[in-house]
């Protein structure tokens, strides 16, 4: 940074500023500098020519103007711009006095550039700064209307033929259109400067407004992504819920049929635990039979049901392709109603009488074999991972199923293996004891023969 921007930056360096401060503050510096060089130099020379008792006038603003840097630079930034805003009006009002005799009017020129100073506390106050900004308009103002007064007080000893010479250059002389020209000048700068910093502000406003624009449009990004993390979250939680509960749910099966309870009574407690576990109302839990009915079909038959908290017991007893538990047999895929046929099954409770609102009925199968069938009725319809859950029980009681179906039947062989043992020992036994009697009967028809051979020995001794 060269030596005029570290003039023109005194004082707005400093990090705690706000960026409005900042702005004036080097705002301050450089019509300082401009008042200094344009106003305090020019009227410091001139008064040594025309008028040396007035010079320190000038002298003294640009001195004040190098202090208001310096002041700048050690942090005094309030009082300083207050000063600096107020010092031009009454150091051009006070030579104004000084020129002119009690009944003089003031001189057009040197009013001029005091009105136009009047525009500069706007440059170096924000309206935040209203007490520093209204403040210096009163003093400015006081200094411009007290003019009447200063006159009378301030009186300066000079030699009347070159002031008088001095105050018509003033007042219609070349240095009165210099004097103008720096009024207008001073005022056209300054509202230069409104201009700039006003135009400063509405970029600095544009920027902020399209940084706040890119800020609420990343916010609405960012909201709709945690919208949709959210959602996703949301969604995953309630997968994990859902396989939680599947996964529970099978694990309760499983106890129930890893359990040494009898046959009849694992199938109540499937039963009754599935319709509990699905908040179901009613449900009935079939059993593929081995043999087949006189018309050769597959029998199923109904081995427990439940309804409303308490065991209904009943004997069904369908074949295969009857009516939509007979039909989901063939097929050998979930049945899914929301529409219950009229007269096919009702729930009943104390109330009386209603038809269910969704009926589900799942083949129990394992191995693409269908062990049984599983139906439940509810009031409520059932979710996908509902019936998906009915779906996986059912290759477990299909499982069981089939093992129980075939510990039956290896019970039975043995049986007949048992019963064709005793048959075969009996008959062992039987064949035994006829050895027997026919080695008794033969040892007996050798022991008669002998005797005959004896008789017929001593028949033929004596004949």
């Amino acid at each position: 940074m060269n030596t005029v921007d570290k003039i023109f930056n005194a004082g707005a360096d400093f990090d705690h500023l706000p960026n409005y401060l900042r702005k004036k503050v080097k705002a301050t510096n450089i019509v300082t500098l401009i008042l200094v060089f344009t106003i305090a130099v020019p009227f410091v020379i001139i008064s040594l020519i025309f008028a040396p008792p007035l010079f320190y006038i000038p002298l003294a603003g640009g001195i004040t103007g190098v202090g208001v840097i310096i002041v700048n630079t050690l942090g005094g930034l309030k009082y300083s711009r207050l000063f600096i805003s107020i010092l031009p009006v009454w150091q051009v009002m006070l030579y104004n006095s000084y020129l002119c005799g009690p009944d003089d009017q003031p001189i057009g020129s040197l009013y001029l550039v005091a009105i136009s100073f009047m525009l500069a506390p706007f440059i170096m106050f924000d309206l935040r700064e209203k007490v520093f900004l209204f403040g210096s308009l009163v003093v400015c103002s006081v200094a411009i209307l007290s003019f009447p007064i200063q006159k009378v007080w301030f009186n300066v000893e000079y030699d009347p033929v070159l002031i008088n010479e001095y105050i018509s250059l003033l007042k219609t002389g070349w240095l009165s259109y210099v004097t103008t020209e720096l009024a207008i000048l001073s005022a056209v700068g300054t509202i230069l400067g409104l201009a700039i910093l006003n135009s400063e502000a509405e970029r600095r406003s544009d920027s902020l407004r399209r940084e706040a624009e890119e800020q609420k449009e990343q916010l609405h990004a960012e909201k709709l992504q945690r919208e949709v993390d959210l959602e996703r979250l949301t969604q995953a939680q309630q997968v994990e819920r859902k396989q939680q509960w599947a996964s529970e749910g099978i694990t309760k099966l499983s106890y129930i049929l890893r359990s040494k309870l009898d046959e009849k009574e694992i199938y109540d407690r499937i039963i009754a635990m599935t319709v509990k576990y699905l908040e179901g109302n009613q449900g009935g839990l079939y059993v593929v039979q081995g043999e087949k009915n006189t018309q050769g079909r597959t029998q199923i038959d109904l081995v427990a049901c439940y309804a409303y908290g308490r065991k209904k017991y009943s004997e069904k007893t369908i074949s295969e392709g009857e009516g939509l538990l007979g039909q989901t047999y063939l097929e050998g895929k979930p049945t899914y109603m929301t529409n219950i046929p009229e007269g096919y099954l009702k729930i009943t409770s104390g109330l009386g009488e209603s038809t269910p609102r969704a009926l589900l009925i799942a083949p129990l199968k394992v191995n693409d074999v269908v062990e049984g069938l599983l139906e439940i009725a509810s009031f409520k319809p059932f979710e996908t991972h509902e019936i998906e859950f009915v779906n996986n029980l059912g290759e477990g009681i299909a499982s069981f199923i089939q093992n129980d179906r075939v510990n039956k039947n290896t019970r039975v062989l043995l049986e007949q293996a048992q019963q064709q043992s005793e048959q075969l020992k009996a008959q062992e036994e039987e064949m035994r004891q006829n050895m027997e009697e026919l080695a008794a009967t033969q040892e007996e028809m050798q022991r008669k023969e002998r005797e005959y051979q004896k008789r017929i020995q001593m028949l033929e001794e004596r004949t």
